[in-house]
């Protein structure tokens, strides 16, 4: 159909806008949050590109979008279009590509539909970039020089926003390019073209960052901690009791939990424990391939699809590639595992691409039962996620809610002039309108991956700023229970910097309270 493209970009465009009424869209976590305040200027006061977890490429151009009106909030919008755009191209390449039968179109197009609704209800930088980054690689596969081109630009672009999502789609579509484009050898200009690209955005990071030392060791912090946090080696027995000299048990109790002590565990301890966590035993990481078992449903059905489409192809080539493909794909999965957290937003990264190449690798013909089968799969496949999208939306109603009638009100008490820091993710930020972030009203100074960012060095650049009769802090109302934030830090103040304190309540409600800490 000649207007197919123009169709489907309307239809994507109504589809988003309805998922994002009804479900409604919201931030998953309030990394986005944050990162939106920092680009529209609501955190520093001046719109700025030093967005931590995207390029400087792209923040510099959403500061400047900022720069220019903050009516609109370019942050969600750049990524409202990626999303469009991205599913777009999915959508036009699965229709479009030939011998494919119709229920086959419909039921891959329908789970690929399912599970954008799922996105649309959490939005995330690194689920975006992923999607932007498949939507490259299929442009990549179509071989015309101006498909190839704009897959070039995409793949960049969601490098720019997240490179390790965009690396890990990048990675298991590489098999299926390869296998596609085979050696035809001028279709390949591109994809260097690409890399090059991508490793010079890469340099180019590294170096705006290394030309102020602050933001360097902030940079280098950060890694580091994210390395920490987002690994199980780290909360074992094994690291918690040879912890490296010097580094207090508690201290690094309170890092796991995102609200370090930034003069306790400063560059140098990140450093050491780095080095610690990453000298686990192998044996030791494997005992975390058990936390697979949460996605025990889609792995499943995953390696149903796979076994029935190697045991239903009669071409030889095409059999042995499902064969190493279903083992790399394996292998990546147990990777990613041994020291680190599967997230769904990650799993979420590896699924689609997986199901864009089981569908280009559809045999011509089918057997009936094997045909049967293969439907199976894909509706309980649709299934499940409509089942994850529906607790989603539940979820979100709640977090939204607890927002805006239970810690808004709460907030309201800070002055205009103060601080306000929450311990851990007790203040549900996601829940923020994503089309209005530069209406939330307060100065904020968070610990976690924000601690040694130099917009808050100059606040606090230990526990003793904690102290200020600017900083409120926003925690569980159940803040004086024995072994929670509160106690542990009021214990480390007093014992690192000798300054016995009392807790001064502001307010609460029966889920959370207001407090200040001071010194007695």
């Amino acid at each position: 159909m000649k207007h197919l493209k123009y169709i489907l970009l309307a239809v994507n465009i109504a589809y988003f806008a309805l998922m994002a009424k009804v479900l409604p869209m919201q931030f998953e976590e309030n990394d986005d949050v944050m990162m939106t305040m920092i680009a529209n200027g609501t955190y520093s006061g001046t719109p700025d590109y030093h967005l931590v977890y995207i390029n400087v490429i792209y923040g510099k151009v959403l500061a400047w979008l900022y720069s220019l009106t903050t009516a609109i909030e370019w942050y969600t919008l750049a990524f409202v279009m990626l999303h469009i755009l991205s599913m777009t191209v999915l959508s036009y390449s699965l229709l479009t590509t030939p011998n494919r039968a119709r229920w086959e179109k419909v039921l891959w197009l329908g789970v690929l539909y399912i599970l954008w609704a799922r996105v649309i209800v959490a939005m995330q930088f690194t689920t975006t970039a992923g999607l932007t980054c498949l939507a490259g690689c299929v442009l990549l596969l179509r071989g015309t020089p101006r498909s190839q081109w704009t897959g070039v630009a995409l793949v960049v672009i969601a490098a720019l926003i997240r490179f390790v999502a965009a690396g890990l789609v990048g990675l298991l579509m590489a098999p299926i390019i390869l296998y596609t484009l085979g050696r035809r050898w001028r279709q390949y200009v591109p994809i260097v073209v690409m890399l090059m690209l991508v490793v010079g955005c890469r340099a180019v990071n590294a170096r705006t960052y290394a030309q102020d030392p602050e933001w360097q060791t902030y940079r280098e912090y950060n890694q580091l901690r994210a390395q920490l946090n987002d690994n199980p080696n780290a909360y074992t027995h094994e690291v918690q009791s040879h912890l490296p000299e010097g580094i207090d048990l508690i201290d690094y109790v309170l890092l796991l939990r995102f609200i370090p002590d930034p003069e306790q565990i400063d560059i140098h301890a990140i450093r050491q424990l780095s080095a610690t966590v990453g000298s686990v035993p192998i044996k030791r990481q494997m005992k975390n391939l058990h936390r697979l078992d949460k996605y025990a449903v889609e792995l499943g059905i995953l390696f149903l699809m796979l076994i029935l489409m190697i045991l239903t192809t009669g071409n030889r080539r095409k059999y042995i590639f499902l064969i190493l493909y279903t083992l790399f794909f394996l292998a990546l999965v147990i990777h990613v595992s041994l020291d680190g957290f599967l997230k769904n937003r990650v799993f979420l990264c590896m699924l689609v691409p997986i199901l864009v190449t089981d569908y280009m690798l559809l045999p011509d013909t089918t057997g009936k039962k094997r045909k049967y089968a293969l439907c199976l799969a894909m509706i309980l496949l649709g299934g499940w996620y409509t089942w994850q999208t529906l607790e989603t939306v539940e979820k979100k109603h709640y977090v939204r809610y607890q927002w805006t009638h239970l810690q808004q009100p709460l907030l309201a008490y800070v002055p205009d002039d103060a601080y306000v820091v929450t311990l851990g993710t007790y203040m549900s930020m996601e829940a923020t309108n994503p089309w209005r972030v530069w209406d939330y009203p307060f100065h904020k100074y968070v610990l976690g991956w924000m601690t040694w960012i130099p917009f808050n060095t100059p606040i606090a650049s230990s526990y003793r700023g904690l102290l200020r009769e600017d900083m409120y802090i926003f925690t569980t109302v159940e803040y004086e229970r024995e072994r929670t934030a509160i106690p542990r830090i009021r214990e480390q103040i007093e014992k690192h910097y000798g300054v016995q304190t009392r807790i001064r309540p502001i307010c609460h409600n029966g889920q959370h309270a207001l407090i200040q800490i001071q010194a007695q």
